[in-house]
């Protein structure tokens, strides 16, 4: 056999002999450092596969001075992409898996450089670099595409299966819970807490599948959920959950709305009450649709999440908005015209109520002075005749009604 006189197809014959333990001691190390990538004995096969025919191709390329830019991934690498994708397995674990190869690679070859006399050690690096690095470039690309390509043809065909499943569910007055369990991978038995989710209108819908993963992992440690969430998309930047949960869950929807902060997830979110059974899975959603229909009808006055349990005086009268303008009109009065400073009135008085008539608090939630208080409230009640004398419930449901419907609810300025 004549000996190569490329001093990088030299190494490239020089590690040949060693190439089969090289693939297992990589093998090994890739599912040892990634945790993700340690599954079943089907996707260890594939992992062999893939870091074989790599391998193989690289020492090809190596050997034959072929430009690594001209070459394909190996067929074993696309189909292990694919697989990952069909796993929900993160796209990041595969690209760390090239990085720790082509490391583990050029440790492997550049030992080899010391038996080259009479070379140019440092050239010789320079070159091994440079093509390894074009070639984990080139075949990472390709297996990233065909990773992105997979991953959105099985969701659609998934989300498709999920929403028929659900659909029944919700309509079906006598589904196959047996076979909706096994369709879904989800329990029906234990309590329910149903999320709506969407994304801000500033946000790019490119990124609706990353933010809305990170959503549900992020609320899935908020809501202490036991197992995955049901995750059902509704369009490409709307979402729905159930999560299941410990009966008797509370949820505080500032600490929800806080923890979307913290992740910097640009969502808005309307969740329903905790329910067991099939019927909680179906009152759940029924909640937290209301809510999200409330939650959109305020516009951008609208807290980022809204939780039923909060608001469902106001969202179940929803149905009727002219009754509610009717009920508000009669209520309020002339206070119900729509302009800014009837507004600051009526979100004085509301809050102004809820704190139990307490200026001080009622300064510090709305960042005034006290004195700015007291003046509104009796603006209220002295030239807009609003009374506070007695109880005040319909009052403060007229107040929240007009927070939450706006201008559904209130009326123009005439002239």
């Amino acid at each position: 056999m004549d000996v190569p006189t490329d001093p990088v197809a030299r190494i490239a014959a020089a590690v040949l002999p060693h190439r089969d333990a090289f693939i297992a001691e990589l093998v090994e190390a890739t599912e040892k450092e990634i945790a993700v990538l340690d599954h079943d004995e089907r996707l260890h096969s594939l992992l062999h596969a893939s870091i074989t025919e790599n391998v193989v191709a690289g020492l090809h390329v190596l050997s034959n001075g072929i430009d690594p830019r001209t070459v394909d991934a190996p067929p074993s690498a696309i189909s292990y992409a694919r697989h990952l994708a069909q796993r929900d397995v993160p796209m990041s674990a595969l690209l760390r898996a090239y990085r720790l190869g082509a490391s583990a690679f050029l440790h492997r070859a550049l030992s080899e450089t010391a038996n080259l006399p009479g070379q140019n050690g440092t050239s010789v690096v320079i070159s091994l670099m440079d093509i390894s690095a074009a070639y984990i470039d080139r075949v990472s690309e390709q297996v990233a595409r065909a990773y992105e390509e997979e991953r959105e043809r099985w969701v659609s065909s998934r989300g498709v299966l999920r929403q028929h499943w659900v659909t029944q569910l919700l309509q079906d007055p006598s589904p196959n819970l047996t076979q909706a369990e096994a369709a879904l991978g989800y329990r029906l038995a234990g309590t329910h807490l149903a999320v709506e989710g969407w994304m801000d209108r500033s946000s790019d819908p490119y990124d609706a599948m990353t933010i809305l993963e990170r959503l549900s992992t992020v609320l899935r440690r908020v809501f202490k959920a036991r197992e995955h969430p049901l995750v059902v998309p509704t369009d490409e930047t709307d979402v729905r959950f159930w999560f299941p949960v410990k009966a008797g869950l509370t949820v505080d929807a500032e600490t929800v709305a806080l923890e979307l902060v913290r992740a910097r997830l640009p969502v808005r979110l309307a969740i329903g009450n905790p329910r067991p059974g099939l019927d909680g899975f179906r009152r759940s959603i029924r909640g937290a649709s209301r809510a999200k229909t409330l939650a959109l009808a305020a516009g951008d006055d609208a807290p980022p999440v809204v939780s039923f349990a909060e608001v469902a005086p106001v969202a179940l009268l929803a149905d009727e908005p002219g009754e509610l303008a009717d009920f508000v009109a009669d209520t309020l009065g002339s206070l119900v015209i729509d302009d800014p400073w009837r507004q600051s009135l009526r979100e004085t008085l509301r809050i102004f109520l809820a704190t139990h008539r307490s200026y001080a608090a009622t300064a510090e939630l709305l960042t005034v002075h006290r004195n700015t208080v007291h003046y509104r409230i009796q603006q209220t009640v002295e030239k807009y005749g609003v009374p506070l004398e007695g109880n005040t419930f319909e009052l403060q449901l007229a107040l929240a009604i007009c927070r939450w419907h706006g201008s559904t609810v209130l009326r123009r300025a005439s002239g």
